[in-house]
């Protein structure tokens, strides 16, 4: 009995779920009115996209010397159009040293005040102190 109702109750599920299909947002039915990509042999590759409702990202990829051989470095740019009406452009670099965005919009931090600008330079002027030595 219990089965039959366990059962009985997925298969109203189903039809409920089939019935009426999830609302989606305009904005995932957008349109892709071009896109451009590749990857070459030597590891270098681009990819480029625009939709109909303002999204374009640009990508490329490519090979950079670093400490221990070459390095894959990413740099590209994404664009889209706010729901304030705002076009929001991101530029980023992805290296060894991590992901780097930059943009207009992005937070910055404050600048180092001029006093601990001045005694960050005396405090560079200083002898090192050697390191103790323990036994």
């Amino acid at each position: 009995m219990q089965v039959t109702l366990v059962l009985s109750s997925l298969l109203l599920a189903a039809v409920a779920v089939s019935a009426y299909p999830a609302v989606q947002n305009p904005e995932s039915r957008a349109v892709i009115l071009s896109q451009d990509s590749g990857n070459n042999p030597d590891g270098t590759s681009k990819n480029n996209f625009q939709t109909e409702n303002g999204i374009k990202q640009e990508q490329v990829s490519y090979l950079k010397p670093g400490p221990e051989g070459p390095v894959v470095a990413f740099q590209g740019a994404v664009a889209y159009v706010a729901p304030d009406g705002q076009t929001i452009q991101t530029g980023y670099i992805a290296d060894e040293n991590g992901y780097q965005p930059y943009g207009a919009h992005l937070p910055t931090p404050p600048p180092i005040p001029a006093e601990i600008q001045e005694s960050l330079r005396l405090l560079a002027t200083l002898p090192s102190t050697p390191e103790p030595i323990y036994q």
